[in-house]
């Protein structure tokens, strides 16, 4: 074994440039199993004292970028996650070994070994053959801090402080072939759109329209964009659609792909009339007139209720509005009174 991967070692210092992909070289699926997370809080009497849980459940989803050879966590771990031991459950074709944070030097994976994902480090999967090797970057997020007393302000109707996205809807006007328009101002300014090439234009929201763009975590200057709302062929779910835009000079321009209902089985988003997407402690809300938020770890595709948010006190309609603002808090409206409330930590 360690002749092997001597062996191994010495082909990493090559020209990457040579390195070629198959099917027999690929990681199909990545989960942690077990991550400890220390809380550390202070007594009445100034002594500090931690505890350690051990989190093996309801862990972040990873994403597989198969183009990208990028391995990532969209819904970070929560802040006090130990990242330097970890266990993972890795899986695919052909032989994994992680690569040293130090050197060139690789290790056989396995999955009873803790491992250190404190930073961004490579993975390598070799051909059962020989033949050739891929290398996937692994990132693991985590919230760097993390403040559990959240809070909501109350702002009268027509407050200076309330955003003016407030007020605004979301408008679409399709187009023929591939192409549409979607505004974010009530009609007053128009984008043009592009669908992925063998995308359904019958799919694209009639009505009820959200929007939510924020930073995406696998890449830097990039954005992760989500779309949904109703259709009249549709009683229970929303139609969603999502795209990826580089903001770098020379990218490509970004194309819309439709999230299949099939794909999100019993967690779809449900109809909601109206509807408002918003990006909340690095992960993706939705909220409407069920009264309920509904949070989504993997970037659109499942919805589940979640009460890491609730409704403020006072609200007394479901015709709610809500919006991100630039400095990360949440704008709700009661769209009714015109009442508003800002929540945050």
């Amino acid at each position: 074994m360690l002749s092997f991967a001597l062996c191994l070692t010495s082909c990493l210092g090559d020209d990457d440039t040579n390195v070629t992909y198959s099917d027999d070289m690929v990681i199909t699926s990545f989960a942690l199993t077990a991550v400890n997370r220390y809380d550390t809080k202070t007594t009445s009497a100034g002594k500090d004292t931690t505890t350690i849980t051990k989190l093996s459940s309801g862990l972040p989803v990873f994403t597989i970028d198969q183009y990208k050879n990028q391995i990532y966590n969209t819904e970070p771990l929560p802040a006090g996650c130990d990242l330097k031991h970890l266990l993972a459950n890795i899986s695919g074709k052909g032989t994994i070994l992680l690569k040293s944070m130090v050197s060139d030097s690789l290790f056989y994976y396995s999955s009873t070994d803790s491992i250190d994902f404190s930073q961004t480090r490579d993975i390598c999967v070799y051909a059962l053959d020989g033949s050739g090797y891929r290398i996937y970057q692994v990132t693991v997020n985590k919230m760097e801090s993390e403040d559990e007393d959240f809070h909501w302000s109350e702002y009268a109707a027509g407050s200076p402080e309330i955003p003016a996205a407030l007020y605004q809807t979301f408008a679409l006007q399709k187009s023929e072939g591939n192409g549409f328009q979607l505004s974010k101002d009530s009609g007053n300014t128009w984008s043009d759109e592009q669908l992925g090439d063998d995308e359904n234009p019958s799919l694209l929201p009639e009505s009820d329209i959200a929007w939510l763009s924020f930073p995406y975590a696998a890449n830097k200057n990039t954005d992760y964009e989500i779309m949904a709302g109703s259709l009249s062929s549709d009683d229970t779910a929303c139609t969603v659609w999502r795209k990826i835009v580089e903001k770098s000079e020379g990218a490509a321009p970004a194309r819309w792909v439709n999230i299949p209902v099939a794909d999100s089985k019993e967690y779809y988003l449900p109809k909601m009339s109206p509807l408002s997407l918003i990006w909340f402690d690095n992960a993706i809300y939705a909220i409407g007139n069920t009264g309920i938020f509904y949070k989504s770890r993997d970037g659109g595709i499942t919805w589940k209720e979640s009460d890491d948010i609730s409704l403020p006190d006072g609200l007394e309609s479901n015709n709610v509005k809500a919006i991100t603002a630039e400095d990360g808090s949440i704008w709700l409206m009661d769209a009714d009174s015109g009442r508003a409330w800002r929540g945050g930590k």
